[in-house]
């Protein structure tokens, strides 16, 4: 996970975690998710890792203030079969972090299963390609 730092949002003090930006245009602003830190699943779907801090940057650069329940739009990069940046997308719910196993995090983030991938066959994750 990227580094956190003290940060002024909205006139108080908090901390933020800048996330990566993409390699190709996405459809619409998203958050970057690290589809290599899965931390848990449960009967809805897999757990990752999201971020350390209250504030993360989305794709367009814009400050997001996370909450418990809050909708976001995630992606990571990846390569096609050609070596072709084409980056992986998927939409959670942002919940806070309960896991004993991984006390530096705050926020994790459950997938939402609500897009079939044509490529994948997998119930939430699809590729930009896909779109």
């Amino acid at each position: 996970m990227a580094q956190i730092y003290a940060y002024c949002y909205k006139g108080r003090q908090t901390t933020k975690q800048d996330k990566c930006y993409p390699a190709v245009k996405l459809d619409k602003a998203r958050v970057w998710l690290d589809f290599n830190e899965c931390c848990a699943y449960d009967e809805e779907s897999e757990i990752y890792l999201f971020s350390q801090a209250d504030i993360v940057n989305d794709s367009d650069g814009n400050d997001v203030e996370l909450y418990e329940g809050m909708e976001v739009s995630v992606f990571d990069d990846d390569l096609d079969e050609l070596n072709q940046p084409d980056a992986i997308l998927a939409e959670g719910i942002i919940v806070k972090n309960t896991l004993e196993k991984y006390p530096n995090v705050k926020w994790l983030i459950r997938l939402i299963k609500n897009k079939v991938n044509n490529k994948s066959g997998n119930l939430y994750v699809y590729w930009l390609s896909d779109l």
